[in-house]
C-alpha cells in the first residue's frame, strides 16, 4: 500500500507542467487529507507516466500542482489481461474487481451466463457498473497502479466469444472438467496479450463447453481443488504473474 496519495488525471487537466485536479479527488486532497501548499502527491496521467506533484494552490473544488516527472518503476503486468467473470450472486463481483486490479488486471468483464443467478436489467446493470468502476479506481491507487482498469458493461457469453475470437492474444477458460491442460501449458515464453473465462456458482453449462469447444479455446485447470467463482480468477492472474513478472 503506498503512503503518498495518488491520483490519476486526465490528459486534457495537464499542460505546461501542471495538473489540476477538480471534484472528489480535489475534496479528498483538501478536506479530507488536509494537504497544503508545498505538500507532495502522486499524479499518474492514464498513460503510465507518474509524477510527483508539489501542490501549489488548494481548495475543496480544486488542486493544482507542479509535477516532475519520475523514474518509478512501471508497477503493470508485462501484458494486458482481460477477465471475463461470470455474474455472481451478491457482492462478489465487488471482490473479483478489487482483487483483479491489486493483481494487474487490465480489464474486467462480467458476463451473463447460463447458469448467472443474478440477472441483472439494464438500469441495474449501469448502476453496478459505475460502482465497480468507483472500486476498480480506489484499488488501482492504494496498490500504484498505473492506469484505472475498465471494467466493462455486462456482455452475453456469444458476446464474450466473439471478443476472445476476435483478440490477437491467447484466450483460455477456466474448467473444473479439465485435468491435465494447466495455465503454463498453453501461454508462450514471451508475453503477450491473454483473457480467461471463469464460469459463475454454478459452473459452465453443456452447451456453453460445446460452443468454448467450436471456438478452440482452450480449457485449463487451476488445480485439484474446485474454486469458488471469485477465488478462480485471482488464481488466474497470479499464475500469469509467476510466470511473466
Amino acid at each position: 500500500m503506498s503512503s503518498k496519495i495518488r491520483v490519476f488525471v486526465p490528459t486534457e487537466n495537464i499542460s505546461d507542467n501542471e495538473a489540476v485536479i477538480v471534484g472528489g479527488d480535489a475534496f479528498h486532497i483538501s478536506g479530507v487529507m488536509r494537504l497544503n501548499v508545498g505538500d507532495v502527491i502522486t499524479v499518474c496521467d492514464m498513460k503510465r507516466n507518474v509524477y510527483d506533484g508539489s501542490i501549489v494552490a488548494v481548495s475543496k473544488e480544486e488542486v493544482r500542482c507542479k509535477l516532475v516527472k519520475t523514474d518509478k518503476t512501471d508497477t503493470e503486468l508485462p501484458c494486458r489481461v482481460t477477465v471475463y467473470q461470470g455474474v455472481p450472486k451478491g457482492d462478489k463481483l465487488e471482490t473479483v474487481v478489487q482483487k483483479s486490479v491489486e493483481l494487474g488486471a487490465f480489464r474486467i468483464v462480467p458476463v451473463l451466463c447460463d447458469r448467472c443467478v443474478s440477472r441483472p436489467d439494464k438500469k441495474a446493470a449501469l448502476s453496478k457498473n459505475a460502482r465497480y468502476n468507483k472500486i476498480s479506481e480506489s484499488a488501482a491507487c492504494q496498490c500504484g497502479r498505473m492506469i484505472i482498469p475498465e471494467v466493462s458493461l455486462m456482455i452475453t457469453f456469444d458476446e464474450m466469444l466473439k471478443e476472445m475470437a476476435e483478440s490477437d492474444g491467447k484466450s483460455f477458460a477456466c474448467f473444473e472438467g479439465e485435468e491435465k491442460v494447466r495455465i503454463k501449458d498453453i501461454l508462450p515464453k514471451t508475453p503477450c496479450d491473454v483473457s480467461f473465462f471463469i464460469g459463475p456458482e454454478g459452473g459452465i453449462s453443456e452447451k456453453e463447453i460445446e460452443k468454448i469447444k467450436n471456438a478452440k479455446i482452450p480449457a485449463v485447470t487451476l488445480g485439484k481443488r474446485i474454486l469458488r467463482t471469485e477465488t478462480a480468477p485471482l488464481y488466474a492472474l497470479s499464475a500469469i504473474s509467476v510466470l511473466w513478472e
